[in-house]
């Protein structure tokens, strides 16, 4: 038997606002959020940083957004704090440089 829970568990520990809804959507997800991360940023660091603020993102979101699925929710958020990471970070070096 799978110990994951189901996205529609992990929603609706996030409506309780219980902290178990973090723990449940890193567990179930943190890897590839984390993966999506470092494709873009190329810095461990910077992606760790990064899925923490997929957390917080969620967390401020749900409710009232109940999205379906989560999956891909979860994955778009991090891959725009990433790619916005990403050009705070080199495309403003790249502007100082000129």
């Amino acid at each position: 038997m799978d110990t994951l829970l189901e996205d529609v568990k992990i929603i609706e520990l996030f409506f309780a606002r219980t902290e178990q809804a973090i723990a449940e959507l890193a567990a179930k997800y943190g890897s590839t959020c984390k993966r999506i991360a470092n494709n873009i940023l190329k810095c461990e660091p910077d992606a760790e940083e990064c899925v923490n603020d997929t957390y917080l993102a969620a967390w401020n979101a749900i409710p009232p957004e109940r999205p379906d699925p989560l999956r891909t929710y979860i994955f778009r958020i991090t891959r725009n704090i990433a790619t916005a990471k990403y050009h705070a970070t080199y495309c403003t070096k790249a502007k100082q440089l000129l």
